[in-house]
């Protein structure tokens, strides 16, 4: 599995700072390089991101057909898509 993402995901929604998008695409494309499933790419990239300086309470949903309704922080929020997966990735608490 060859992936080449280098931080070029489409967003479509996006609320948080420039180092924090770097950070969270990051821990995106090693989860799809790690991963298989949508369940394992989602607990990946919460694992990476509740270890990370920002702390806890970070929520991810991994797919290809979901609604959503989230609260979340503030500048703690994104949504992004890689081939024909979707990633919703936010902070609560």
């Amino acid at each position: 599995l060859s992936l080449s993402l280098s931080l070029s995901l489409p967003l479509s929604c996006n609320t948080q700072t420039e180092d924090l998008k770097k950070m969270v695409m990051g821990f995106t494309e090693e989860a799809f390089m790690n991963a298989q499933r949508p369940s394992d790419v989602a607990k990946y990239i919460r694992q990476k991101c509740d270890e990370s300086p920002e702390g806890k309470f970070w929520n991810v949903v991994v797919g290809r057909n979901y609604g959503s309704d989230v609260t979340h922080m503030a500048k703690r929020y994104i949504s992004m898509q890689f081939r024909d997966m979707y990633v919703l990735i936010w902070k609560s608490g």
